[in-house]
């Protein structure tokens, strides 16, 4: 059985996919699924792409790397390489999947798994029909103008090594949750450092075993009319605190 036959089996029983499933999502005979999965047939280039989209992996890891060897709930710290689960729709386009502040707590115990993946509320945008997005619900003010309940929608980052410093990410750990920071890299001490636009709240660190996804912020959506810039908005609100203690001193008088 061939590198490529071994990734294939793997990577579909990993999803609880059958050999029709996948046969059908290809567009492809089931026979022929069996034959790659043998060895005794390769996919064509085409074919590959629509498989390593499906399997929400690059062509390259599919045809380069062991993946039945393990499966990894982290970054691998050399490549990046990571089982990502996705869901895809009838016309074989990957799903944008929405977490919002609800699911936040399961995706982080299971993002990994297709079964939570594949029930996870959808939406499709015109222009992100090609890749892997997800879209994440914003919580609190630490990132002003973006506002509680604000969509941001990223796109999935391979590798730690992929990261631009002073650019935004929604980051998933099992320490802290989902957060959405402007990020810069250190790869000298292997730590990101997490950074709010909102200035009240200091960066912190989190060192690279502790991160399990990267995504890149992509858009946004907002039900909200545009709002103050952050360092308009602490202005305003010091403005506003500094008249709550004159009419509370007047009240003390």
């Amino acid at each position: 059985m061939s590198r490529l036959g071994k990734n294939i089996g793997f990577l579909r029983k990993q999803r609880k996919w059958s050999q029709q499933e996948l046969a059908e999502r290809l567009g492809i005979p089931r026979p022929t699924i069996a034959g790659y999965e043998r060895g005794y047939s390769e996919p064509n280039i085409e074919t590959l792409i629509r498989m390593a989209r499906n399997f929400g992996i690059s062509v390259e890891d599919l045809i380069e790397r062991h993946l039945w060897e393990g499966e990894k709930r982290t970054f691998d710290r050399e490549s990046g390489m990571k089982i990502l689960a996705i869901s895809v729709s009838s016309e074989n386009r990957s799903n944008i999947e929405l977490v919002d502040a609800r699911a936040e707590a399961g995706y982080v115990e299971s993002f990994d798994d297709p079964s939570f993946i594949k029930d996870l509320p959808r939406m499709f945008l015109p222009e992100m029909s090609e890749g892997t997005f997800r879209a994440f619900e914003i919580r609190g003010d630490s990132m002003l103008p973006m506002r509680e309940s604000d969509i941001v929608v990223c796109s999935y980052v391979e590798s730690l090594s992929d990261v631009k410093d002073n650019q935004t990410y929604v980051v998933v750990t099992q320490s802290e949750g989902i957060v959405y920071k402007r990020l810069k890299n250190n790869q000298t001490r292997k730590k990101l450092v997490l950074i709010s636009d909102n200035e009240v709240y200091p960066p912190y660190e989190l060192p690279y075993e502790d991160t399990a996804e990267l995504w890149k912020y992509e858009a946004h959506i907002s039900s909200q009319e545009p709002g103050l810039s952050a360092s308009d908005w602490m202005d305003a609100r010091m403005e506003s605190m500094s008249k709550d203690i004159k009419d509370i001193k007047k009240l003390l008088k």
